[in-house]
């Protein structure tokens, strides 16, 4: 009966992709066209090595600055303007190119207390719970704690960007990764600083490796 309801209220008032403005087709649950979907992925965007986690893929290069970026005007929607509808379809497109172990534990990169009240939400917790739900991994939401608020990185450079969250996350009390295999989800990779410093929380709480998986990457 949902599925009927949504579908004519689809007929009456047609719903927009939310990235490129072309009508939806009726019943389409994702808030992307299928254009846009199939623009985000760019197979291959890989970092091999950091000097802390172990490696570092995407879904596509993340060009803010592009009005032709469908994967950047998607993440800002989802990171700045509250459409928490594009956590999903993103999320699907992460699980359906997911390159690790299949015995991995997800880790969202933590907001601070303050920006959670905020914005409402973790843009990372949310692709995290959607990557780990549709691969059957362990999430763990809880595992890591901001501890400060830090300056938004958009406005850093790369130095700035590591001094800024120098000291900022711990690990949750009572936590202990045995010879785990991490996946360190976040929205945007770009300098790798607030990767590199959860990795190292990580791996002093015993990890075995960490992966970081994003949906963009700065060039």
């Amino acid at each position: 009966m949902r599925r009927w309801i949504a579908l004519g209220l689809d007929v009456l008032l047609p719903r927009s992709c939310v990235t490129c403005d072309q009508v939806l087709p009726a019943g389409t649950s994702s808030p992307l066209c299928a254009a846009c979907r199939a623009a985000i992925v760019a197979p291959g965007v890989a970092m091999c090595h950091s000097p802390a986690f172990t490696s570092a893929r995407s879904l596509g290069p993340y060009r803010p600055g592009d009005p032709r970026d469908v994967l950047a005007r998607a993440v800002q929607r989802l990171k700045y303007h509250g459409d928490r509808s594009l956590a999903e379809p993103l999320a699907e497109l992460l699980a359906a190119h997911y390159p690790f172990p299949d015995a991995a534990l997800v880790v969202p990169v933590p907001l601070h207390l303050s920006r959670l009240r905020a914005r409402g939400y973790n843009q990372a917790l949310l692709l995290a719970r959607g990557l780990a739900r549709r691969r059957g991994l362990a999430c763990g939401s809880r595992l890591l704690v901001r501890t400060r608020a830090t300056v938004e990185h958009a406005t850093l450079g790369a130095e700035a960007r590591r001094a800024n969250v120098r000291g900022a996350f711990r690990l949750r009390p009572g936590m202990i990764l045995r010879h785990a295999i991490v996946v360190l989800v976040d929205d945007v990779l770009t300098t790798g600083a607030t990767a590199d410093a959860c990795a190292r929380i990580l791996y002093a709480a015993g990890a075995r490796q960490v992966h970081v998986y994003t949906v963009g990457r700065t060039p």
